[in-house]
């Protein structure tokens, strides 16, 4: 077991766990969360092949106030440090394939982002924090899952 997986089942607590998506840890998200899928990867660690690219999708609803908007924000925690994730449109009203900007309360909200797995990136072990923020800077969406970039 890797020393990322085994962090990850440490973790346990919140996982959300829906047929045919990617098992995460939620680590706040003010929404109901109804899947994340990392594409190619059910069971962390994801595999991240350099110089491909996958789509990482949100299904949620928001309970929340209405927000004008959703930031997106990744980073990949590798040894205990954050680094921005690059290639992320950080404006996710762009990459919402079902409702739209501002996210009115109860509306179901289908986000799906193209990321690039950059072909400079090392061959390491990874965390990897997917935000998907309101206005007030809140999680409405947030998951946690361990990843290898191969």
């Amino acid at each position: 077991m890797t020393h990322s997986a085994g962090l990850f089942l440490a973790l346990g607590a919140s996982l959300i766990a829906i047929a045919s998506t990617t098992i995460v840890q939620d680590c706040g998200s003010k929404t109901t969360v109804n899947g994340v899928k990392v594409s190619g990867c059910e069971l962390p660690p994801c595999l991240l092949k350099r110089g491909e690219d996958i789509v990482v999708e949100i299904d949620f609803e928001n309970l929340q106030e209405t927000t004008e908007s959703l930031t997106a924000k990744v980073h990949g925690n590798i040894g205990g440090v954050d680094i921005p994730w690059f290639g992320v449109d950080e404006n996710a009203c762009n990459d919402l394939t079902v409702g739209d900007c501002p996210v009115e309360g109860n509306e179901k909200i289908y986000y799906s982002a193209h990321v690039p797995i950059l072909s400079s990136y090392p061959a390491v072990a990874v965390i990897v924090k997917w935000q998907l923020l309101t206005q007030n800077n809140e999680d409405a969406a947030c998951f946690l899952v361990p990843a290898q970039i191969v």
